[in-house]
């Protein structure tokens, strides 16, 4: 969890770690009926409007009614009393940074996208428009997201079309669907075998069979039995050797529409 200094007249939270990454949050009063989003969140921070209008067209900004909570674009944006206005910053994110996501596997209802070690699967508070989801948005209008692939890894995600193929597509990915990564873990392995650790109170299980020996470092290949967020690093570093590299590389499963045996190989 991330602290700093929270200034409650202005809505204003500044992080500790750097005093120009802030937080600007706020509930419009019904003097600010009609206002631009833009021009109040200027009011209230030590951003430009210039800046603000660039982070709503990267999405870190967002506007709230009675729990619902969107992305908001547009410049011309208004408020209304009682919506919750919330914008994030920070200067570390490059907002002119883009990655090409290469379309693996064309489909009516999915798609299979190469997303770029950097890269986002999805957007986060600070904004999503290098995410592969957003890119899907923009393209196809409507992206649901059956899997995940960490930041720093470069692998096939499976973007569904609409909630009903997306919740199709979920249900094989529990059971039915092969994953295999390649890894550069650090120090010496030799054979093959399972590592089984929870993870979040959560059943989590990894095989492995060593490849190769990399001058005193090994390279795995590795099949995800179960899925969480960072389970190859996770269980790795249990067994004492820290992953230094790993991009997912296999994906095959049949088509729920086709009946088409899909393998992506990027290997």
């Amino acid at each position: 969890m991330e602290t700093g200094n929270w200034k409650p007249e202005t809505g204003v939270f500044r992080f500790m770690n750097d005093s120009k990454k802030e937080r600007v949050s706020f509930i419009c009063k019904a003097s600010d009926e009609g206002k631009k989003v833009v021009d109040l969140i200027a009011e209230k921070s030590s951003l430009s409007k210039s800046l603000i209008k660039k982070l709503m067209t990267f999405g870190g900004v967002t506007q709230g009614f009675k729990g619902k909570k969107l992305r908001v674009r547009k410049a011309k944006a208004l408020v209304k009393d009682g919506d919750k206005i919330e914008c994030f910053f920070d200067p570390s994110i490059d907002l002119n940074e883009s990655y090409d996501f290469k379309r693996l596997y064309k489909s009516k209802y999915f798609g299979i996208y190469l997303k770029p070690a950097g890269a986002l699967s999805e957007g986060t508070q600070y904004g999503d428009q290098i995410s592969l989801l957003r890119h899907v948005e923009v393209n196809k209008r409507f992206a649901y997201p059956v899997n995940r692939v960490d930041k720093e890894i470069e692998g096939p995600v499976v973007i569904a079309y609409d909630s009903k193929a997306q919740n199709i597509l979920q249900q094989k990915w529990r059971n039915d669907v092969i994953k295999k990564f390649i890894v550069i873990v650090k120090g010496s392995m030799e054979g093959s075998g399972e590592i089984e650790f929870s993870i979040n109170n959560k059943f989590t299980l990894t095989k492995y069979n060593c490849l190769k020996d990399l001058d005193g470092n090994t390279l795995v290949e590795v099949s995800l039995i179960s899925e969480r967020k960072n389970q190859i690093q996770i269980h790795f570093e249990k067994i004492g050797h820290r992953v230094l590299e790993i991009r997912s590389y296999h994906l095959e499963f049949v088509d729920p529409y086709s009946k088409e045996n899909i393998i992506i190989s990027n290997g």
